[in-house]
């Protein structure tokens, strides 16, 4: 990268939290939940203690509709529907369980009852992240000792009937900057590290380092032993793919968090800046903010909200969006799906039996249309096995704006996503949405804004993240809401409908699969204290316990034995 590169690195950056969505990676800046007249003031977020958990939830028994994953088949891919192992399409719902930190030799805090926790909550997938340093932490040589303990983790995901997809995760590509790729494979040819952003992601845009690290992986440049670094990934991934190819709790692999265009970003961002420029001169005439006024903006907190504004009028926020779209399309069709070709060639020679799920690059992260395109396997047919994993956050993510966050933008994002899916005739799950950390109260109605849309949509998702504060997270009954688990036939609409208090649910019933149909209800709903309807009239289901002792139920619904739309509502 030239001096000029650089510079426009720094100039773009700014902007980065209004034009550019970021995901995982840092601590979100939750603010503080407010104080009573006259308290103490608290520490700051990075100081303050975590919520206390509440006690952990006993050990669970064996539900006998949906027990622990010990089947010897496999959940598929069919269609844009995932299928369990008796034909019922089946909703994936969770949140994602990642440790970032060396010093833990990246292992969560979680134990196996924060996992039984999550079968209460109706939850039945983990995305569980693996970190490349960890597990190739010299060229060649893999630590089999930290993966013993992911598989201790995949076997509590199994005793409780929660699936695992397995997560190759990066943020700012490397372990010298954030956590991913191990030092070795980190080759910067000496470019500065440059992190001059108030949120984490902005060191994507400033950072020659981070820039010329993805651009060496993308040309597979050699490591010191000579191999290519994206060869070395490949065969990363084999290694795991041959230890977990038999594991019917393992659903799948995602090849990499959120890819990074590298270099490709500059224009992107170039593009963007120029475009919002050009729609504020036509709205504001000579009033309108330059390009380097919208950076002074967006750095004075009074003037940052004006701009925010400007991006609640969702045609403003599509064309920006849009503008973008050439300097990432050549990125996904060559590099990022060379990419993802060869990682799943080197994962199907050991494993044919799991879903390879794709990310679209890190941009869409904001509604942009992805390019990605279907997997092919080695005999020039399209592989059986794969899903589109989308992340989405609303622009306001990882700052103290966050519950500001607006649905219009949010359901722009992933109908965008849903259209990619459609065209890539996959089942969609989300990977990342969320990031509400600590906030409290004020994120309710920004999360159940993102669930709102997911029912509308019929995706599977998993939120980001399970933190120490989610047990205790007042927007926590967003995640925990009425969902259907297991269908005998294909889902057609579902919705918790929370002024009225009610949930509904249709589905159209295979009658070859003899299965029952699984619907979680959580005690929030109040079930006991509203009228149950099921149609066909007069077909009967029962209700078991979530977990021993809990409140929350499953709902089982015998097949009917015909075709036939069925619904379930809650009133």
């Amino acid at each position: 990268m030239g001096e000029h590169d650089v510079r426009a690195a720094v100039f773009v950056w700014m902007l980065a939290g209004i034009l550019t969505v970021v995901g995982c990676g840092g601590e979100p800046q939750a603010p503080p939940e407010p104080l009573a007249p006259g308290a103490p003031a608290e520490p700051s977020v990075s100081q303050a203690p975590s919520p206390p958990l509440p006690e952990p939830v006993p050990e669970t028994r064996a539900v006998p509709a949906w027990p622990p994953v010990d089947a010897t088949r496999f959940i598929t891919a069919s269609g844009r529907r995932f299928i369990d192992t008796e034909g019922r399409e089946i909703l994936l719902h969770g949140v994602n369980v990642v440790d970032k930190s060396p010093e833990r030799n990246y292992l969560s805090w979680h134990s196996e009852a924060d996992f039984a926790r999550l079968r209460d909550w109706g939850m039945n997938v983990i995305r569980l992240g693996i970190i490349w340093d960890g597990l190739e932490p010299e060229p060649g040589v893999y630590d089999d000792a930290y993966l013993a303990a992911m598989d201790q983790r995949v076997a509590w995901a199994a005793n409780h009937g929660l699936y695992v997809f397995l997560d190759m995760h990066q943020d700012l590509y490397s372990v010298l900057y954030s956590d991913g790729a191990p030092e070795w494979a980190t080759l910067t040819d000496d470019q500065p590290h440059i992190d001059r952003g108030d949120v984490w992601s902005d060191a994507y845009l400033t950072s020659p380092a981070i820039q010329r690290a993805f651009e060496n992986f993308w040309a597979n440049a050699p490591a010191s032993d000579g191999l290519g670094i994206q060869d070395h990934y490949a065969a990363a991934w084999r290694h795991v793919a041959e230890r977990y190819a038999d594991h019917p709790a393992v659903i799948g692999y995602d090849l990499m968090n959120e890819p990074f265009p590298g270099t490709a970003i500059l224009r992107g961002q170039s593009l963007m800046i120029g475009k919002a420029a050009e729609l504020l001169r036509a709205r504001l005439g000579d009033t309108a903010p330059s390009a380097g006024d919208i950076i002074a903006m967006w750095l004075n907190a009074e003037e940052r909200g004006q701009l925010m504004r400007y991006m609640d009028d969702l045609d403003f926020y599509r064309q920006i969006v849009d503008a973008s779209a050439a300097a990432y399309e050549e990125f996904e069709k060559t590099h990022l799906m060379g990419m993802y070709q060869r990682v799943t060639d080197a994962i199907r020679e050991v494993d044919t039996n799991h879903i390879i799920f794709m990310e679209a690059n890190y941009a869409s992260n904001m509604g942009l249309y992805s390019h990605i395109q279907p997997l092919m396997g080695p005999d020039g047919r399209r592989d059986a096995q794969q899903a589109y994993a989308p992340h989405g956050y609303d622009i306001v993510v990882d700052t103290p704006q966050l519950a500001r966050a607006s649905n219009a933008r949010v359901e722009f994002i992933f109908t965008r996503h849903r259209e990619t899916a459609e065209r890539l005739d996959m089942p969609m799950l989300v990977g990342e949405w969320g990031a509400f950390g600590g906030h409290g109260a004020d994120v309710v109605p920004a999360a159940w804004g993102v669930v709102d849309v997911f029912e509308t949509l019929g995706c599977s998702d998993t939120y980001w993240e399970y933190g120490k504060y989610l047990p205790g997270a007042a927007y926590l009954p967003a995640l925990q809401r009425a969902v259907p688990v297991r269908l005998a036939g294909t889902l057609v609409a579902y919705d918790n409908d929370l002024i009225a208090g009610s949930f509904t649910c249709t589905w159209l019933e295979d009658p070859n699969i003899t299965a029952p149909t699984i619907l979680y209800i959580p005690a929030s709903l109040d079930a006991a204290n509203k009228t149950v309807t099921l149609t066909p009239d007069g077909s009967p289901y029962t209700t078991e316990a979530a977990a021993e002792q809990s409140p929350n139920q499953y709902y089982v619904i015998p097949p009917a034995g015909q075709a036939a739309e069925r619904t379930l509502t809650i009133r």
